[in-house]
């Protein structure tokens, strides 16, 4: 590259963001021979608005470029595994599923760390914490990118011919790079904390409840390992905003009308502040990739908009972001173009068409909400059971 000046930091590939899709791309560089750069704005461990629920195919993805990761996972982690999830209704009805491999529900801040020391464990990836990428410049056949320390002051400049954007909602990436601004149709906001003291909790059930009220959106409370209580509300942005209520009264009003969420935290007694974050929901297309980069996880709007999941689709499209980049020799062609192409391509074929049901059932139920009610009776019957399996 064509600058050496004081400063200036080469390297061939960088990663923005240390998340489950950064973390996931760097673990997919490993062995590919490139210099590989991870950055992430904060220092971890570090909170994050979540429902902090995991999925096992999550680190079945992982384990296929780094054995070992799952039973890593298991043994060092703190977390509560479940094998069943409730839907509940306002009369304290429920429909329960049954999922044939178990999930697990962890605190972000311990799940994002431990992917990062994993990444530091197990690769050459030179991490960066503490640093935020305030500037994408694309330069002929490498970019130069500008940082910042969280107090402001200019960080080092950073040259490389490739970038994978893994730095959420709303990405940097993702604008200056792909030309994508977010578009209130298509994300969601969630805001959670945690209680204590919980009455009538399963450990081992994370629960979702349901209000026609209230409808697309949904309440969750999820047992954490050490007794707390995840408590949460999202729903999409448009229908947040014909409310003209802010998602946190939202949250307090869920609280109240839904009986029994009135019930099981009429004792509680809630621990943490009420946190909120955008949910960059794949209900629109949008690029995923251009000459010389590739968006993953959140910056590529890859969020179920059923579940509000998105880990799985993180780590997933980083894996994907990191082999493409492991090919990639750097800004040659137009965007979209030889590995770019492909990996638009694996994207279409792994995560975005897997969730074209989820974006119609979404769609059919804003136009026909009264449907949510034969979930109850269908529920009794196994092949509505495994319907909905395949559908989530």
């Amino acid at each position: 590259m064509p600058d050496n000046s004081s400063g200036i930091i080469e390297t061939d590939i960088v990663i923005a963001g240390a998340g489950p899709a950064g973390c996931a791309a760097a673990l997919a560089l490993n062995r590919s021979g490139k210099r590989v750069l991870l950055l992430d704005k904060a220092l971890f461990p570090r909170e994050k608005t979540c429902g902090d629920s995991v999925p096992s195919s999550s680190l079945l993805n992982l384990e296929s470029v780094s054995p070992g990761i799952y039973d890593r996972f298991l043994q060092t982690v703190r977390h509560n595994s479940f094998r069943s999830s409730s839907l509940v209704f306002p009369d304290g009805s429920r429909f329960t599923v049954d999922w044939p491999l178990p999930g697990y529900l962890v605190y972000r801040r311990d799940f994002d760390a431990f992917l990062l020391d994993h990444v530091r464990r197990s690769t050459g990836t030179r991490i960066i914490t503490g640093l935020r990428v305030s500037d994408y410049e694309c330069h002929g056949n490498f970019f130069r990118l500008t940082t910042v320390t969280p107090p402001g002051i200019p960080g080092a400049g950073i040259l490389c011919s490739c970038v994978i954007g893994a730095d959420g909602a709303p990405s940097l990436a993702a604008r200056q790079l792909a030309g994508y601004e977010p578009d209130q149709k298509t994300y969601g906001q969630a805001v959670r904390c945690y209680f204590t003291n919980v009455s009538g909790m399963d450990p081992d059930v994370p629960l979702v409840f349901t209000h026609p009220d209230f409808f697309p959106g949904y309440f969750w409370l999820f047992p954490m390992a050490d007794g707390q209580v995840n408590a949460g509300y999202g729903m999409p942005e448009k229908r947040r905003k014909k409310s003209a209520v802010p998602l946190h009264g939202m949250f307090y009003r869920f609280t109240e009308q839904h009986p029994v969420v009135r019930q099981m935290l009429s004792g509680a007694r809630r621990v943490t502040p009420l946190r909120g974050g955008m949910i960059p929901f794949a209900m629109k297309r949008q690029p995923w990739s251009g000459s010389g980069f590739y968006l993953a996880g959140d910056a590529a709007s890859l969020v179920d908009p059923l579940s509000g999941d998105g880990i799985q689709f993180a780590v997933k499209s980083g894996l994907l972001a990191g082999a493409m980049a492991a090919k990639d020799s750097g800004l040659e062609g137009p965007a979209g173009s030889g590995n770019g192409l492909e990996y638009d391509r694996s994207i279409r074929l792994y995560i975005w068409n897997r969730m074209r049901s989820r974006r119609n059932i979404i769609r059919f139920l804003e136009f026909a909400p009264g449907l949510l009610r034969l979930v109850q009776p269908l529920g009794r019957f196994m092949w509505f059971q495994n319907r909905i399996r395949k559908w989530i």
